[in-house]
């Protein structure tokens, strides 16, 4: 009897170890896919003095239960000024894939209320990149958000 109990107390253990060592695994493959996907934000060149409003980080999961995919992230700005298409033009320049500027970042008079004046979206191949310029109103600075989810 003394000895059956011990068989199963030695496979529960070993049980127990495959297991932790299984989610550690999962873990760190999960952690490894988030640090890349925040690498890439760094190819663009944020300028110094913009000021970071949010930094929102969605990590991979193994089971993504969010309805915003994972891994993503979400950056947002006050830009401190009206960014001109040069100045949006340049903080993607260093990305070494096409990003596709729409708009030319100025605001149209007859709007009203907060509206995009300019953004550029682009994909490498895993990631979707989304950087939006939204004016609030004609004579506030504007709000600049960039976004990165998986490729559907």
């Amino acid at each position: 009897m003394k000895q059956k109990t011990a068989i199963t107390a030695v496979v529960i253990a070993v049980l127990v170890l495959a297991v932790t060592a299984v989610l550690f695994a999962v873990r760190a493959a999960e952690d490894r896919v988030t640090a890349d996907v925040v690498a890439r934000v760094d190819r663009f060149a944020i300028p110094a003095d913009w000021k970071k409003e949010s930094d929102i980080v969605r990590p991979e999961r193994l089971l993504c239960m969010s309805p915003n995919p994972c891994p993503s992230i979400s950056k947002r700005w006050d830009a401190g000024k009206t960014i001109s298409l040069d100045e949006l033009k340049s903080v993607v320049s260093k990305v070494d894939f096409e990003m596709k500027i729409e708009k030319n970042c100025q605001r149209r008079g007859e709007a009203i209320g907060p509206t995009t004046t300019c953004q550029a979206t682009g994909n490498d191949g895993d990631y979707y990149y989304i950087l939006n310029v939204t004016s609030p109103d004609p004579n506030e600075p504007d709000i600049v958000v960039l976004t990165v989810q998986p490729q559907q």
